[in-house]
């Protein structure tokens, strides 16, 4: 941190730290707080920033959910009691050997279980299950008391469900998920820096609402002094009267100037309380200090760093790709579409477990392949291929034009940023100038020699030039959070701007 004004820079603020420090000796403060204390205070407790945990932590538990599809998940399932009683149709065979069906009555007691090993396929996206199955069947029919209860089993049994039309979802969200992933991790820190940003506005806020209270304190003081010598000066006939209306006007003027910078004050403390967090029994002052850093960002350095870390940048990038994935989607459902679905295994089935896992199980095989050909669909899948189509293009379209006017924004932001630096000095030097000025005024007024309008010109000057300096201090602060905002990274400390998600995640 380097002063970076060559005149006087500690009379610069003196009208507004004045405020705080008198209350801080009294004790009516709670808190003084510089502009490093707000910020750090609102990025732990500003309602803002908690919200952007909670954000974080959401899109956190979304790519956990996004990661376990590919580990393997172990299932069971279960229906314990299932009783029917009606007339059902079963095929049989007659003593001929032809199909025929019969109608039966039914009054069964069925309870089933089945565990399940599955996994998805990223390579291919299919699926493959490992799996064991359980039925117990008791006839209340049945005559033959050891034919009451029957029981069906699978020990094992191998299934496969594998898609033919080129469409593998799973590929698709290798690319996207953990690019959003990336795009949230960056979203928060841009989200505290937001904070960073909006804190230092209200910070600036009441720095100058506290300035203005103390400058109409002043100019009330001194209005007061010139009134009460312009009427003993017209008393005796050395002013006329038109000059003591004007100062008798600009003391009523600084009387009610100082009344609604009572109220500027409440109302800035008030803003700065709830985005703290305080209750509003709370009393905040703030120091504002005359230094800032001593740096400049390099235009180049800033546009690489914009254009790797920018959650907006990684945004356009899964965009395109979700454009580019509705497209493939459309197109595998435009034609012919293959399912492949196979299983393989064992079962059996007896009057007693021991039957049901005897040694001896039947083979049990099975493979279908499901296809699905549009015949008369009216152009609607060719409709979908076209739109998904379309959107990409707009897509594409509406990120290159993001992109130049996120590249055009860089570039001004940097370049006002470091101008900002001259442009506080001439406000210090401005500031500076008015003071020595309205002093030379005012002296010459009260020795009798000065002219009221000329005091009244200077007054005003001095003031405008106090406020015009927190006003571009303010700026420079906003230029620091935007620049960083941006870039992701401190160019003070040359550092990239990085959180602990852990620490964040175990909250």
């Amino acid at each position: 941190m380097n002063r970076i004004f060559l005149i006087s820079a500690g009379i610069i603020l003196s009208a507004a730290s004045l405020t705080a420090q008198e209350q801080q000796s009294t004790g009516t403060a709670d808190y003084l707080l510089t502009l490093d204390d707000v910020v750090e205070m609102a990025k732990r407790q500003s309602p803002q920033a908690i919200q952007a945990r909670h954000s974080f932590r959401a899109s956190y538990f979304s790519f956990m959910d996004y990661k376990a599809t590919f580990l393997p998940k172990l299932t069971l399932t279960t229906q314990p009691t299932t009783w029917d009683k009606s007339i059902q149709t079963i095929p049989s065979f007659d003593n001929d050997g032809n199909y025929v069906t019969r109608e039966v009555k039914a009054n069964t007691l069925t309870s089933t279980a089945g565990l399940a090993l599955s996994q998805n396929l990223g390579l291919t996206g299919g699926s493959i299950s490992l799996g064991s199955d359980f039925r117990r069947r008791q006839n209340f029919l049945e005559k033959n008391a050891d034919a009451t209860t029957s029981f069906t089993t699978s020990p094992v049994s191998l299934s496969i469900t594998q898609p033919l039309n080129g469409y593998n979802r799973f590929r698709w969200d290798k690319q996207i998920e953990p690019l959003r992933y990336e795009e949230a991790k960056q979203s928060y820190i841009v989200a505290m820096e937001n904070v960073a940003s909006r804190a230092a506005i209200m910070f600036f806020s009441l720095a100058t609402a506290q300035m203005n209270l103390k400058i109409a304190q002043t100019n009330l003081k001194n209005s007061q002094d010139l009134f009460d010598i312009s009427k003993g000066r017209h008393q005796l006939g050395i002013i006329a009267e038109d000059q003591l209306l004007q100062v008798q006007l600009r003391y009523m003027q600084s009387e009610s100037k100082l009344n609604s910078s009572k109220i500027e004050v409440e109302s800035s403390m008030s803003s700065l309380r709830s985005f703290l967090g305080f209750n509003e029994n709370v009393i905040i002052d703030v120091l504002p200090i005359s230094e800032v850093p001593d740096f400049k960002v390099p235009f180049e350095e800033a546009l690489n760093l914009a254009l790797t870390r920018n959650p907006d940048i990684i945004a356009n990038s899964r965009q395109i790709l979700e454009a580019e994935r509705a497209v493939a989607l459309a197109k595998s459902q435009s034609g012919i579409t293959l399912n492949l679905e196979a299983s393989f295994g064992v079962n059996k089935t007896g009057y007693s477990l021991n039957d049901a896992y005897s040694p001896r199980f039947d083979d049990r095989e099975g493979i279908g392949l499901r296809i699905n050909v549009p015949i008369l669909d009216w152009n609607q899948t060719r409709n979908r291929v076209r739109n998904a189509q379309s959107l990409l293009e707009v897509t594409e379209a509406r990120v290159q034009q993001s992109e130049t006017d996120f590249k055009q924004d860089i570039y001004l932001q940097v370049m006002s940023f470091n101008m900002q630096e001259n442009q506080l000095r001439i406000a210090a030097l401005t500031d500076t100038i008015a003071q020595s000025s309205y002093n030379i005024s005012y002296a010459r007024y009260m020795i009798g020699k000065g002219d009221i309008t000329v005091l009244n010109l200077a007054d005003t000057a001095k003031d405008e030039a106090k406020v015009s300096f927190m006003r571009e201090l303010r700026t420079y602060w906003n230029l620091f959070y935007m620049i960083r905002r941006l870039t992701l990274f401190d160019f003070q400390t040359n550092k990239p701007l990085e959180e602990d998600f852990d620490l964040i995640i175990g909250e």
